[in-house]
């Protein structure tokens, strides 16, 4: 005989959510124009470059003439891709809003290289400036990201916008997630400091069992990394659906990924699998001006359907979670009630 908990209803499963993100998406086409728009001035716009500064800063690097053969050709690899990234990167995708979840097919660092020769490059003179310009472009990108991503969340919930509530969840949206940028930041410099340090002091007391104790070190901490990445995928998910704070956001993420782990896994890996195998189609055709075009539609079509996918999938596992826990204290106040 099945149990209360037993009877519930199961949550969306992956393809279930992917199906309804895309069924959404056809139904409110509109949220397609903020996407394309931006993608549009990344690819015919001027760009923000930082090229001389890092030429510049490579040029000024000492090169070790003691180092084995085989790191020196990897130091020169490393030198040469921070030399393309800098000549290709334009700050201006930073407008396309970390972290926020809107597609832009010119944010990605491999799609950048074939407008660097073609669009007018405003040379950055100091690191001061370029610092300048990040802080500004990151927190106006989270504010543009996050309006486009309070349309979403009103247009799931058949909601009236613009309205008060529309400005204040697009507040709190711009609030929460500069919040998690800064925190993420602070970790990774922590981090960064944290095994620099304990890297430099086995080297030093131990020579090469030291360096063979940091690299384990160093695997099991990106092990860590990796999986504390996939628990925090439903975040910003949760700050705009829900309207909660940072650390509830995370809480209510840990919690549905590690009662979905494998559920999550699958839907992550089928969404990775859908954006890189159409960029690599896009890709392809940025031979032609007809190419790109269809890139940057094709691409906000796509990734707007994740996005509203993940809101799908996220929604139905955490009201699953919360409504197994309600069932179970019934449950359990009846079988008490039962034994008394």
């Amino acid at each position: 005989m099945q149990t209360i908990v037993e009877t519930e209803e199961k949550p969306l499963g992956v393809i279930e959510s992917l199906q309804q993100g895309f069924n959404f998406l056809n139904r409110h086409l509109w949220l397609l124009l903020l996407p394309i728009f931006l993608d549009f001035f990344f690819w015919l716009g001027p760009r923000l470059s930082v090229a001389a500064l890092v030429d510049e800063l490579l040029a000024t690097l000492p090169t070790p003439t003691d180092m084995p053969p085989e790191l020196m050709a990897n130091l020169d690899i490393t030198f040469e891709s921070l030399k393309n990234v800098g000549a290709e990167y334009n700050l201006f995708t930073l407008l396309a809003g970390p972290l926020t979840g809107m597609p832009s097919l010119f944010a990605r660092l491999d799609f950048q290289a074939m407008t660097s020769a073609s669009n007018k490059a405003i040379e950055l003179g100091s690191w001061q400036s370029a610092m300048l310009w990040i802080a500004i472009l990151i927190p106006l990108g989270v504010l543009i990201g996050g309006f486009w991503l309070t349309h979403v969340v009103f247009a799931l919930r058949n909601e009236r916008f613009p309205s008060r509530a529309f400005w204040g969840r697009w507040g709190w949206i711009w609030l929460n997630i500069n919040l998690y940028l800064i925190a993420l930041l602070a970790a990774a410099l922590f981090f960064s400091f944290f095994f620099s340090m304990i890297g430099v002091l086995l080297m030093a007391a131990l020579g090469a069992t030291g360096m063979a104790i940091f690299t384990s070190l160093w695997i099991l901490f990106l092990g860590f990394a990796i999986w504390m990445s996939i628990g925090l995928y439903f975040v910003v998910s949760a700050i705009a659906l829900d309207g909660v704070n940072l650390a509830s956001a995370v809480w209510r993420s840990l919690n549905v990924v590690g009662r979905n782990a494998l559920s999550t896994v699958g839907f992550l890996l089928l969404a990775l699998l859908l954006i890189r195998g159409f960029t690599r189609i896009w890709m392809q055709l940025s031979s032609h001006s007809w190419g790109v075009m269809l890139g940057i539609i094709g691409n906000a079509y796509l990734g707007a359907a994740i996005v509203t996918a993940t809101f799908y999938f996220y929604k139905s596992r955490y009201h699953h979670w919360q409504k197994t826990r309600s069932l179970v204290i019934l449950s359990q106040n009846a079988d008490q009630n039962d034994n008394a």
